[in-house]
């Protein structure tokens, strides 16, 4: 059968189906490296055999020690499923070396600089031959204009920068992209770097590790290192260096077989060790441990660490801390190989400056102008909402995303201007989408908000005044940079009984800081009474079920670190629960069970108790009297029942413990206007037009009205009294296509709903609330009018 190989000349082909024949002739059961040997002594044209001829190696002669050696037997039929191990890997660097040196067709001589390189049973008949494979393999090599992938023999150096051509190959020269100036400036990096170049000079472990966080400049250093040397702005014996950054990637793709990583990567090191002015740079440099490593066989850093002993190369390593701790500490001969340089986050001032430095840069690639204000946004809004991420990583992406995002826009807008400006507007949009915040809150002058964060708050809220004075308070003073930085923006203990707005308040919050209810966290601690429960909070520890997750309140902050992060019912929470509180409120920082950090400078912790609401049913107030606060006496009671319960060390890590006493009935009545205008909103988009009357409100206030449940009772009551009769009335009386039109009313101080129809509805409406009206003096309050139809006493 005539079997064709994808990749291969016509003569390649057939020297390779002429190995198959020449196995199946002789009765072998396999097709191994004598039978390609065979068929390319037999093949009398081209390079390959040329080069077989000159050393007098003829199709007989290998013919006849094949049969002597191994035998004949009955002819069978064999394929390329028949190759041995040691064929299939020739085929393979006959490939590579085709794809190297030429239009990537295999040729015969292909196949035969394969075969040479990694001879087998084929190198022990040419050296009966009287050919050494190695020797032959070189010669071949040059031939073919290239130096052999697998190099077995050393090669003459002919000049120190043609010495690490196997580096460069699995690589990229940095000096030379430096002269060209290709890599970018670095700035405000000066003492790292000069710490650099005295572990580079020193005369023994002259092999720098740079360590830092994700982000905040480890490779710019080593760019900025290659830079200085282009510029001549180094010690005398750094200048003339290259610096090789080293891709372990690439030197592992495409080692199918035991030992070619080895080889591979032992060529490199050969090659840099050649040269002598080469400095390798291997990013990641953790990669190393366990990169290439088979059954049986070493890694990279087992080929590594005596080359480093003996001081025959030098290499500059970048790492995060976590994979430095991980991988590189416990390797006590790799570690002690480096000199660790850290690398710090820079500060705010100074990833300015070197944003300035890039910004240039960044506007020729996108074709913007870059405002200056845009630069300084970029700092200070990631440093403010992107505290999981580094600096000027962080800041370098909004600016990036913000100049394409204008690009974009300008190129959707024919007519402007040729390059569009990029200024802190743009920057906040990019930040609004990343954290999530809005961006009239990244951008809105912070006085007038938090002037008229209290005025905010009690149009949410209604009924506690000094709580709502107090968390405004706090709130302003976080906000202003007047608070502890290091601490979450607040920490507030809510006592009273339901239903007075606790979580109202908390719900209000979230939406008047962080732009919306969604940043509400919730967490009923209920569902952690029990000791093992405290470690979903944190995450399971190694071993358990779970591992891995993350925990639920370190996920959650995680993920959204501008929120208000609310411990309802705390005081059924197991005491452990109080130890995670006091490093939440004193650190404003909590470690989950992955060793992560997890930041709450930017939350609102709040928790929420009952603990003493017993003392506060006595004090509700009369209708028309009283503004929700509890008497002093009532207070005293609470607090000391509190103090009881919890430690004084988590009540003097609190802002403030505010104690809501129960609701006015005033308060009620305006609390049952805002319950029924949204049950009117949620009609409306529903085609239903629902209004109501003063008079209506304030019944179902006296009829619902509960002390022991707060405005829980009026929601009770308008969903029993109220959505199920209109309800009732929509499915039982409103024809379709009708006009859906009611009024919710209190004559003789009896609760009624009423469907209006024709002009009756508009004239009802200068009296009653809702309805998409304006509220009207309660005397002018109408009954519904003559033509109204279906009435429902509630």
């Amino acid at each position: 059968m005539n079997y064709t190989f994808s990749g291969f000349s016509k003569a390649g082909n057939a020297v390779v189906r002429g190995a198959i024949a020449a196995a199946q002739d002789m009765g072998h059961t396999y097709v191994g490296t004598e039978h390609l040997l065979l068929a390319l002594a037999r093949d009398d044209t081209g390079e390959a055999a040329a080069f077989l001829l000159e050393r007098q190696v003829y199709g007989y002669q290998v013919g006849r020690l094949l049969r002597e050696q191994v035998g004949c037997g009955r002819r069978t039929r064999l394929s390329p499923r028949d190759f041995t191990p040691a064929l299939s890997k020739c085929v393979d660097c006959a490939v590579i070396e085709a794809k190297a040196v030429s239009d990537g067709k295999v040729e015969p001589v292909h196949l035969l600089a394969a075969l040479l390189e990694a001879p087998a049973t084929a190198g022990r008949i040419l050296v009966q031959l009287g050919v050494e494979p190695a020797a032959a393999a070189k010669e071949c090599g040059r031939r073919m204009g290239k130096f052999p992938l697998f190099q077995q023999t050393p090669r003459p150096v002919t000049s120190p920068r043609g010495a690490a051509r196997a580096a460069e190959k699995y690589g990229k020269d940095l000096t030379s992209l430096a002269e060209q100036d290709k890599l970018d400036p670095v700035l405000g990096r000066d003492s790292e770097l000069l710490r650099m170049e005295q572990i580079l000079v020193r005369r023994r472990k002259n092999n720098p590790c740079l360590v830092g966080e994700p982000g905040v400049g480890k490779t710019a250093v080593v760019e900025g290192l290659a830079r200085r040397i282009a510029a001549g702005q180094v010690p005398p014996q750094l200048r003339g260096k290259r610096i090789l950054s080293l891709d372990i990637t690439s030197l592992v793709a495409g080692t199918k077989y035991r030992g070619d990583f080895e080889e591979r990567f032992k060529n490199v090191l050969l090659d840099v060790q050649r040269a002598g002015d080469v400095i390798l740079f291997i990013d990641e440099v953790h990669a190393i441990v366990g990169a290439g490593a088979a059954e049986g066989g070493i890694d990279a850093c087992g080929i590594l660490k005596p080359l480093l002993a003996r001081g025959d190369i030098q290499l500059i390593g970048a790492t995060t801390r976590v994979e430095y701790r991980r991988h590189i500490e416990k390797d006590a001969a790799l570690a002690r190989r480096f000199g660790a340089v850290e690398v710090e986050e820079p500060g705010q001032e100074t990833a300015v400056e070197i944003l300035q430095g890039l910004a240039p840069r960044y506007a020729a690639h996108h074709g913007v102008e870059i405002a200056p204000e845009a630069v300084r946004a970029a700092v200070t809004l990631s440093a403010r909402y992107l505290p999981e991420r580094f600096l000027p990583d962080k800041a370098l992406d909004l600016l990036d995303e913000a100049c394409s995002a204008v690009r974009i826009e300008a190129a959707e807008r024919p007519g402007g201007p040729e390059k569009p400006a990029v200024t802190a507007a743009h920057i906040a949009a990019v930040v609004s989408r990343q954290s999530g915040v809005p961006a009239e809150k990244l951008t809105a002058a912070q006085t007038a908000t938090l002037a008229a964060m209290e005025q905010t708050l009690s149009g949410r809220v209604v009924g506690q005044p000094d709580a709502v004075r107090a968390v405004a308070g706090a709130l302003q003073r976080a906000r202003l940079g007047l608070a502890s930085t290091a601490r979450p923006m607040g920490a507030f203990l809510f006592l009273g009984p339901t239903g007075v707005g606790k979580t109202a308040l908390a719900r209000a919050l979230a939406d008047c800081c962080f732009g919306s209810e969604k940043a509400l966290l919730r967490f009923d601690m209920s569902e952690y009474m029990e000791k093992h429960t405290v470690a979903r909070l944190l995450g399971a520890p190694p071993g358990y079920v779970g591992y891995g997750e993350g925990g639920q309140l370190t996920e959650a902050v995680r993920r959204r670190p501008y929120s208000v992060v609310l411990l309802d019912e705390i005081e059924k929470a197991h005491p452990d629960v109080a130890n995670i509180l006091l490093q939440i409120m004193e650190d404003g920082a909590l470690t989950d069970s992955e060793g992560r950090r997890v930041d709450f400078t930017h939350t609102l912790v709040i928790l929420t108790s009952n603990l003493g609401a017993k003392h506060l049913a006595g004090q509700r107030a009369a209708l028309g009297f009283g503004t929700g606060a509890p008497g002093e006496g009532a207070r005293a009671e609470v607090m000391r029942e509190v103090r009881e319960h919890f430690s004084p060390e988590l009540l003097g890590r609190l802002d403030e413990v505010l104690v809501f006493g129960p609701l006015a009935q005033e308060d009620l009545v305006a609390i049952g206007e805002t319950l029924l205008r949204e049950l009117e909103a949620r009609a409306a988009q529903q085609g239903i037009r629902l209004a109501h009357t003063p008079a209506a409100a304030r019944l179902l206030v006296r009829e619902a009205y509960e002390p022991s449940s707060g405005a829980r009772s009026l929601r009770r009551a308008i969903t029993r009294r109220v959505e199920q009769c209109l309800a009732q009335q929509l499915l039982g009386g409103v024809e379709n296509g009708a006009a859906a039109d009611f009024l919710l009313d209190a004559p003789q101080d009896v609760l009624s709903l009423a469907r209006r129809c024709g002009t009756a509805a508009n004239a009802a409406q200068g009296g009653v609330r809702g309805g998409g009206e304006a509220d009207a003096p309660e005397q002018n309050a109408a009954a519904p009018a003559p033509d109204t139809v279906q009435a429902c006493n509630l």
